[in-house]
């Protein structure tokens, strides 16, 4: 028999992962010249570059400057980094899909990976490009922390837990910032997370409709 309190993974979660697994599989099979080569054509097109704001780099297409807040989160430097997101966000992806409709989480990736973009670029000229899905990662986390505020105020409990929260992920960062040589846009996490806790916000003023049944 099904567990009653079972609850599946919301489509709008499936879709999002599998896109991801999809589009880095199709990289990596370029890197092993299974097909050609891609990743340097996708990061090109698709990479979020500081250059084509604030030094006037030449645009691969037009409209690249606003197409890459996003598309840059749908590129991964490889499949341990692809991975590594993607189970994040199926995680809190299907926790939050308790309380969120699909077009909400839908919205919180989009979002926060856009937000974490232009947070990147606001702190930083360089001309290293940002690629991967870690802002919106950031934005879950952010939309996952505020209900779990606003649930632990309304009970009366301590906050405590959600500032040790946001603190051990502050620290993280700066410890894997030096691990990784600097190569990590803490820039786009802050930002992400900065726009999740925005939309738990919203969203808790306006959760989603009642009677929808199940994700499917």
């Amino acid at each position: 028999m099904q567990d009653q309190n079972f609850e599946p993974l919301p489509w709008s979660i499936k879709y999002i992962a599998g896109f991801l697994v999809a589009v880095e599989l199709l990289l990596s099979a370029g890197d092993y010249g299974i097909i050609r080569e891609l990743r340097g054509s996708a990061f090109a097109f698709g990479a979020l570059w500081p250059g084509l704001v604030w030094q006037g780099w030449q645009p691969m297409y037009a409209g690249q400057s606003i197409g890459m807040m996003l598309s840059h989160a749908f590129l991964h430097s490889g499949m341990l980094h692809m991975a590594m997101n993607t189970v994040v966000i199926m995680g809190l992806g299907k926790r939050l899909g308790a309380v969120l409709s699909n077009g909400q989480l839908l919205a919180v990736f989009g979002i926060s990976a856009v937000a974490g973009g232009l947070v990147f670029l606001a702190l930083n000229r360089g001309e290293i490009p940002v690629v991967g899905a870690s802002g919106a990662v950031f934005g879950f986390f952010g939309v996952w922390k505020y209900f779990e505020y606003t649930a632990r105020r309304r009970m009366g409990l301590t906050l405590g837990p959600i500032w040790q929260f946001i603190g051990t992920l502050a620290l993280l960062n700066v410890a894997l910032y030096f691990m990784v040589g600097g190569m990590l846009a803490w820039e786009a996490h802050l930002g992400g997370f900065i726009a999740g806790w925005l939309m738990g916000m919203v969203f808790a003023r306006r959760p989603r409709q009642a009677g929808r049944g199940p994700h499917r």
